[in-house]
């Protein structure tokens, strides 16, 4: 079995839910890919990792408004 490592980046957002409440984290996307894109994919949830270490899984349905802060790290 051939092993893949697809290039990723960890980008630190900020979303704002339906019920207004806020989470921010780290969602890791694939590096040649725009926040934008990866928002637009089919796929349901996506998945943040907390500054606690926790990860929370979010419905794209429920988010409002997602925010990048200045700082990306690889």
């Amino acid at each position: 079995m051939e092993d893949r490592v697809i290039p990723r980046q960890m980008i630190n957002i900020r979303l704002t839910l339906s019920n207004s409440q806020s989470v921010s984290g780290d969602l890791q996307i694939d590096l040649d890919s725009r926040l934008s894109d990866f928002m637009n994919r089919p796929e349901q949830f996506i998945v943040i990792r907390d500054s606690d270490g926790g990860v929370r899984i979010i419905n794209k349905a429920h988010i409002v408004d997602v925010r990048t802060s200045d700082i990306e790290r690889s």
